[in-house]
């Protein structure tokens, strides 16, 4: 048997990541107003099923 039978496991992600309060998250009206105005003239390029790879300029 191993030594490690009673040893808990230790959740590493809590000791690399940063945690981030939910209050900090939100953001303000200006910051809605310049990604509205990005969103108008920019698109994510992306395959179904995956996250967005790049982003192309709409003309």
């Amino acid at each position: 048997m191993g030594r490690a039978q009673n040893q808990k496991a230790r959740d590493k992600n809590k000791a690399k990541l940063p945690q981030v309060p939910r209050s900090q998250i939100v953001k303000d009206d200006e910051e809605l107003e310049i990604a509205k105005e990005l969103d108008a003239q920019y698109e994510l390029e992306r395959k179904p099923g995956f996250p967005p790879t790049g982003v192309r300029r709409k003309d």
